[in-house]
């Protein structure tokens, strides 16, 4: 199975087109096409009736019969052979699926990277409409309904009763004393206790705050890419084991491979290499790769070169591996990463 790489196409900044890159001389003269298998399914990726950039994003047509797009037209740059897909791919591939993809016959397993887009908006066609509320004609009567009824004749307000005088007032009631000084007392033990409460709910929410936290679950990836470096992300990786997903891991690894992170480029080689293991990774959590020669030594010179010492040795043996191949693609990568 040979290598393939997708790249997003630079000419198309919206997304929703790829370049599929394979080593040079892999595909021949004339147009070739382009199927996609979709591993964990075991579905073919097909039309959806829809085309160019108006193919709406996700929701592929999965099926159990293979689908040939294109063909495409076959470039040749830089000493690849180059096939540009569009959005009847590209829209319905999520990023990290693991694929197997077929190109003029030729086939590579990938995992679709996250810099590919779809293409943003293909969805929607046509201009945004403006909805503009009925306004009501003035028919110079602003009530809606039945008209309110008028007010019925107000009742003659009755005059003031007289006092005679020969009637003795009784006299105006004075507070109780006893009631007013207990009122006095009172007042001041309620705003007293008042403050105690405000000062002791203040204080337990000052003694909460210093509590530890709860501690986070230290296997996701937001806690991993939190730590310091790849060197820490890779110890406690292998601390969480099968508690992590190969596509989380991958994704730690590549973005250190990125960075030129000569730990993160040691273990991609080790990944790519047929005569090492590394069970942790490969075993526990289920992140391994095909055996490829050419592309562990790849990863091996990279370690190499950011300063990895435990690569030499790998990078020497791949390299003897290599020596005695007569492919292609096995010989550039001698010419490359061992001389």
């Amino acid at each position: 199975m040979m290598s393939l790489g997708v790249h997003p196409d630079p000419q198309e900044p919206a997304g929703g087109f790829a370049f599929l890159e394979l080593p040079g001389g892999s595909l021949g003269e004339g147009p070739v096409p382009v199927a996609v298998f979709e591993v964990y399914s075991e579905r073919w990726l097909g039309p959806t009736g829809e085309t160019d950039d108006r193919v709406s994003i996700g929701a592929g047509n999965w099926q159990g019969e293979r689908h040939d797009f294109g063909p495409y037209p076959v470039h040749r740059h830089d000493g690849a052979d180059w096939v540009r897909i569009g959005p009847d791919i590209v829209n319905k591939i999520d990023e990290y699926t693991p694929l197997r993809i077929s190109v003029g016959g030729q086939v590579a397993d990938v995992n679709w990277p996250d810099d590919v887009p779809p293409r943003a908006g293909a969805a929607v066609l046509g201009g945004l409409q403006s909805t503009a509320r009925p306004v009501l004609l003035d028919t110079g009567n602003a009530l809606v309904g039945k008209p309110a009824e008028a007010d019925p004749k107000p009742e003659p307000v009755p005059e003031p009763l007289e006092i005679p005088e020969d009637i003795v007032q009784p006299d105006p009631v004075q507070p109780d004393p006893v009631h007013s000084s207990w009122r006095k007392v009172l007042l001041p033990v309620l705003v007293v206790g008042f403050l105690i409460g405000a000062i002791v709910a203040a204080w337990a929410l000052i003694l909460r705050d210093e509590t530890p936290a709860e501690v986070a679950d230290p296997c996701t990836r937001s806690a991993l890419i939190a730590l310091d470096g790849f060197g820490a992300m890779q110890k406690a990786i292998r601390a969480c084991g099968d508690a992590l997903s190969p596509d989380t891991v991958l994704k730690i690894v590549e973005d250190g491979a990125q960075q030129n992170d000569p730990d993160a480029l040691l273990l991609f080689g080790t990944l790519y290499d047929g005569a090492q293991e590394d069970g942790r990774i490969e075993k526990v959590i289920g992140l391994s790769f095909d055996h490829d020669a050419a592309k562990a030594a790849e990863y091996y010179a990279r370690a190499v070169t950011a300063g990895s010492d435990a690569a030499r040795a790998r990078l020497t043996a791949s390299c003897a591996q290599l020596a005695g191949s007569d492919q292609t693609l096995a010989k550039g990568a001698y010419d490359d990463f061992c001389r």
